[in-house]
């Protein structure tokens, strides 16, 4: 981010830290599945170890910032009714075909090894219901159609009314009763995109003011921090809900902070470009390198979660970059253009 902004030169894409912020979330993410869940997942991390802590404090962190980034790059490229249907198929592309893929590959590994995760109904159920970690691609893509169909169609004039519903429905725990497409999910998500998305339409007024609504952001993000914690001395665990008002108001003030304060970094920025691919990857790794770990006796927790997550982030780099070299893996894998160049790719995560 430009530490200042003439007030008659637009903000340059190449200056935001989207793809920083996305790096950061993507490493949180992966690290959480590696060290696991408190459900037995990962490597059944347990209180009072450090990386339980961890993982459960970076709960109100992970998506969001996802879901943030998300929003303000939506923003970023504004779309105009005649063009809303060739967003709307660039989305399915981009993202639902991607998707389809990394669900059909986990469920054959996970029928293989039998975890699970494994098909335990009709097969259509994992590509239309919540499935595995694939709830936030079914999520996001039903705030593209019908968020971003209102927005386009109503000429942005939907923005705020929706920011203050969806953020309501977050403090109060309100979800849609329904799990077709992870629609419970939207509300966790919602009032994320959102702030991105509205941070974005107003960025060169904010950036007039941006270290004092960084202040604000991050006395939101300690009175969250102040709630977990007080929920930590009743109860001897962080909170593990993402639909309160703690979580509401840790997660808002630090995507607000992160996204205003951070620079742009270059190799946080190299890798958020790849966290698509990350994102719907990363357990085959993780799970491979659990499983190798425990052949070779390797018990260190510490080393565990740091091989685990440098594997989950490194195997899809690595797939990442072998589906670039044909148009129908571009297509299938990344959900690019089968004529797209490695050059364009590179951002392809932003699209």
């Amino acid at each position: 981010m430009p530490e200042t902004v003439h007030k008659n030169r637009p903000v340059l894409s190449s200056e935001l830290p989207m793809e920083t912020v996305r790096a950061i979330a993507i490493i949180a993410l992966v690290s959480f599945h590696v060290i696991g869940g408190g459900e037995g997942g990962g490597l059944d991390v347990g209180y009072p170890h450090p990386l339980r802590y961890y993982a459960d404090l970076m709960v109100d962190v992970r998506m969001p910032l996802f879901a943030f980034i998300a929003g303000a790059v939506y923003a970023l490229k504004p779309v105009e009714p005649a063009d809303l249907g060739r967003f709307m198929t660039g989305k399915l592309r981009r993202l639902a075909l991607p998707g389809l893929v990394a669900i059909s590959v986990f469920l054959i590994f996970a029928t293989v090894l039998g975890t699970d995760d494994a098909l335990g109904g009709p097969l259509w159920e994992p590509y239309l219901r919540s499935y595995s970690i694939f709830w936030f691609l079914q999520a996001i893509l039903l705030i593209f159609v019908f968020y971003g169909t209102a927005d386009v169609l109503s000429g942005g004039r939907v923005l705020y009314p929706a920011l203050a519903a969806s953020a309501l429905a977050a403090a109060l725990g309100l979800r849609i009763p329904t799990e077709v497409m992870s629609a419970h999910r939207v509300t966790t998500l919602l009032v994320y995109f959102l702030l991105g998305v509205a941070i974005m339409r107003n960025l060169h007024q904010l950036l007039q003011r941006r270290w004092m609504i960084v202040a604000v952001a991050m006395v939101a993000v300690a009175i969250g921090l102040t709630m977990n914690l007080a929920n930590l001395s009743r109860t001897g665990e962080l909170s593990a809900n993402r639909l309160d008002l703690q979580s509401l108001a840790f997660g808002t003030g630090l995507c607000v902070a992160a996204f205003l304060a951070l620079p742009v970094v270059g190799w946080l920025r190299w890798l958020g470009a790849f966290s698509l691919t990350i994102y719907l990857y990363h357990i085959l790794a993780t799970s491979a390198a659990r499983r190798a770990m425990v052949a070779l006796d390797i018990d260190s927790l510490w080393l565990q979660a740091a091989i685990g997550t440098l594997a989950g982030i490194a195997f899809p780099i690595v797939l990442h970059l072998l589906a670039l070299r044909t148009g129908p893996t571009r297509l299938m894998l990344l959900g690019l253009r089968p004529g797209a160049r490695n050059r364009q790719t590179v951002r392809a995560a932003a699209a």
